[in-house]
Parts: C-alpha cells; sequence; structure tokens
C-alpha cells in the first residue's frame, strides 16, 4: 500500500513540474514575437525575464511558509489557478504594462507553486526517508519531460497560433488542473477530523505519561553572521552559476542558436531537436547525479566537474558554430542541468544542519535568481550594443568557470577538516 502512495505521490509531482514549463516555455520560444507584439526592444524583454526570475525567487520563501501553514495541496491549488489568471489576463490585454504585471505578480508566483520547494514538501510529508531522495530525483524529471515534449510544441505553435489564442488556450488547460488538486484537498479535509477523533478516543483511553524534563539547547541556532560564513557564501557562489545558466537557456538560448543559424529553414528544426535532446539528457543526468550523490561522492567536486563541463560545451559552441553542434550542445549541457541543483539541495543541509535547510536553500535560491536576473539584463545589452550573441555565451562561460572555482574552493575547505566530517558533505534526512 505505501508503494502505491509513493507512485501515486510521484506520479503527481511529476505531472506538476511538467506542465509547469509550460508558464516560462511560451516565453522563452516566444520571445521574438513578444517583442513584436508589444513593441518593446530586446533588453527590454529579456530584463523583464529576469525580474521574473527574481520575483520566483522571491515567491519561493514565501511559498515554503504557505506549505508549512496551509499544505502543499492548497499551494498547488493558488498556482494553477494564478497561471490560469495570467493567461487569462495575457490573452484579453495587448498591453506590455499587462503583459509586465501578469507575468511577474501571477505566473511567476504560479512557477515557485508548482515546482521544487510545494513538490519537495509533498514526498517529505508521504514517502519514508529512504525513497525520498530517488522519488525527488523522478518528480523533478517531469520539467525535463516538459522541456523535451513541450518545447517543441511551441516552436512548432509559435508559426500557426497567435500569442493572444495561445494564452486562452493555455488559461483553459490550467483552469481544468485545478480540478485535480481541489478534489485532492477535499478529500484530505474529510480524512482529518476523521483521524483526529480516532486518535483522540486513543490518547483518552490510555493512561497519561509522566513528562520527561525537557532539555534547553535541543538544537543550536543559527550563528548571529551566519551569511558570512565561507561555506555558506562559496556554495551560493557556485550555485549563481546554475542561475546563469538557467536563464541563458531561458531567454538568450533559442535566439542564439536561430542566430548562429543564419535563421534559415533549419533552424526551428535544429533549435526544437535541441531543447529536446536537452530534456532528454537532463533526466538521465540527473538520476545518475542522484546515484552519485547516494554513494557519499565529494559534492563539492561533482559540482565543479558539471560547472567545467558545462563551460566546455559553451566555449565548443562559440568556437565552432556549426548545425551539428546544437544538437550536441543539448545533450552534453542536459546532462548537467539539474544535477546542480540536486547537489545544492543537499549542501543546503550539511552547512548549519537539516533542520534549517530550507531556510539556507532559500537564500542559496534567492543568490541564484540575482545571478539569472543579471544575466538576463547583461546579456540582453551585449546583444544590443555588440550586435552579435557571441559575447553573451562567453560572459556565461567565463561565471560558469568561477562557479566550478568556487566549488574547488568549497572543496578545499572540507579537506582542511572545516566541519569534521571527512570531507564530504553528508546530509542525514530526518
Amino acid at each position: 500500500m505505501r508503494a502505491i502512495q509513493t507512485g501515486l505521490v510521484v506520479g503527481y509531482g511529476f505531472i506538476v513540474m511538467f506542465i509547469s514549463t509550460a508558464i516560462k516555455g511560451v516565453y522563452q520560444v516566444y520571445f521574438t514575437s513578444l517583442v513584436d507584439h508589444y513593441a518593446v526592444s530586446i533588453e527590454t524583454m529579456a530584463l523583464v525575464g529576469g525580474f521574473f526570475g527574481l520575483a520566483q525567487g522571491i515567491y519561493s520563501a514565501l511559498v515554503g511558509k504557505l506549505c508549512d501553514r496551509c499544505g502543499a495541496g492548497h499551494v498547488l491549488l493558488s498556482g494553477m489557478l494564478a497561471a490560469a489568471c495570467a493567461f487569462l489576463l495575457f490573452s484579453s490585454s495587448n498591453s506590455f504594462m499587462t503583459f509586465v504585471l501578469g507575468f511577474l505578480l501571477l505566473a511567476a508566483y504560479a512557477v515557485a507553486a508548482l515546482t521544487f520547494v510545494p513538490v519537495s514538501i509533498l514526498i517529505d510529508r508521504y514517502v519514508i526517508p529512504e525513497r525520498r531522495q530517488f522519488a525527488y530525483v523522478l518528480a523533478t524529471n517531469g520539467i525535463a519531460a516538459g522541456l523535451m515534449i513541450l518545447s517543441p510544441l511551441w516552436i512548432y505553435l509559435d508559426g500557426f497560433i497567435s500569442w493572444p489564442m495561445l494564452c486562452a488556450i493555455l488559461a483553459g488547460v490550467f483552469a481544468c488542473l485545478a480540478i485535480v488538486p481541489a478534489l485532492l484537498n477535499w478529500m484530505e479535509g474529510i480524512r482529518v477530523p476523521e483521524k483526529v477523533a480516532v486518535q483522540s478516543a486513543n490518547i483518552s483511553s490510555k493512561p497519561k505519561p509522566k513528562p520527561k524534563p525537557v532539555s534547553p539547547n535541543i538544537t543550536t541556532p543559527l550563528p548571529r553572521y551566519w551569511y558570512l560564513d565561507r561555506r555558506f557564501v562559496l556554495s551560493a557562489l557556485a550555485f549563481s552559476g546554475c542561475g546563469t545558466s538557467m536563464i541563458f537557456i531561458d531567454v538568450h538560448y533559442v535566439p542564439a542558436i536561430q542566430e548562429i543559424l543564419s535563421h534559415n529553414e533549419t533552424a526551428n528544426l535544429f533549435t526544437g531537436t535541441s531543447l529536446s535532446l536537452l530534456g532528454l539528457a537532463e533526466t538521465v543526468g540527473s538520476v545518475l547525479i542522484g546515484y552519485l550523490v547516494a554513494k557519499k561522492v565529494s559534492l563539492p567536486l561533482l559540482l565543479c566537474l558539471l560547472y567545467i563541463v558545462r563551460c566546455i560545451t559553451l566555449l565548443a559552441l562559440v568556437l565552432w558554430p556549426e548545425p551539428v553542434m546544437v544538437p550536441l550542445f543539448g545533450i552534453f549541457f542536459g546532462i548537467t542541468y539539474m544535477g546542480t541543483v540536486i547537489i545544492i539541495s543537499r549542501l543546503a543541509g550539511s552547512i548549519f544542519g537539516y533542520r534549517y535547510k530550507g531556510f539556507i536553500f532559500g537564500a542559496f535560491f534567492l543568490i541564484h535568481q540575482i545571478s539569472g536576473l543579471l544575466t538576463a539584463w547583461l546579456g540582453g545589452l551585449l546583444r544590443v550594443y555588440c550586435g552579435s550573441y557571441f559575447p553573451v555565451i562567453c560572459f556565461v562561460a567565463i561565471w560558469m568557470a568561477l562557479s566550478a572555482a568556487a566549488s574547488l574552493l568549497l572543496s578545499m575547505l572540507k579537506k582542511n577538516g572545516s566541519s569534521g566530517n571527512g570531507g564530504r558533505y553528508q546530509v542525514k534526512y530526518e
């Protein structure tokens, strides 16, 4: 019975994360069309994408608190409704300010409420500790599947369906999908009073145990200047590279590939193939990274290796801008895509303890989104003033090298015995 419950929870989390990719996916693929539709510059539209990532990071902290108070099911329901309202707003108005407000207030919240935080809390609640890591890897593969399946669909529809029509369709899809979490919350509301009544009856029939003395220092509080801790600073710098590469894929990758292929008739084919391969490689890479993490390898060194692969892949795309490099880029970059998130989520629990993992990971994610904002903005400026995406790709490659260096320093810090766990990050999940 527990195995069935685990499968249902993982499957539900997979579907939620799969459909959440539509929110950013249509912005990514329709980027050039949106510039023309709203009559704005490329750097302005890119900056909106950067602020979207920053808003998502801020909303993630809010979503975490809402999950603790209301439960993951209610948060998932609110995310579905927010996405439906956002796309309905986009379909009914051609104002750029309306798009910005809907994108930053509604769509950004929807992404935060339909991805990592609520799904991880849902898994923590229903999946036993021994299976949580693998269950989380499987559920997060919904994002890879969405990138692999939905991205080529948006590219195909870009030539046939206008932006307002697509938004109207997606508003209906998210509104229909909101029925599922609403039904689950209703069923959960029926079960909880029954369980409480049974537990109350059992407790009242048993003799009350003697109260045990409570230790005043059960847990160690966060250090006063936790944000200056070397482990936190280096981990944050390392994770900033994840935000940079994510925004590069979300905002700059499609137009960069179209520029490399000179907007010829094969540009859309190679771009769609590259995104599909990236999603497929992301699935394989997340399972591989999850396996290596379970083997308790050195997480900072593994993180350093992933950033080195990204840096080499970006440089190869610059040095050999040939059509064959586009699908190869999707494969090698995709293998590393989700691994950085998995590793950092583990490192977050090893710095100050598992009790503060959510708070520390939220701080990491905020820095992750700030780096994404800078990449979106600076990338747009470089494209406009340099007239090419060549310096944009070089900029991201340099950032990957800096993140690799931060990961290497973090590994050296551990080997010097700064935390006394054998030079490896080992997280005990409760």
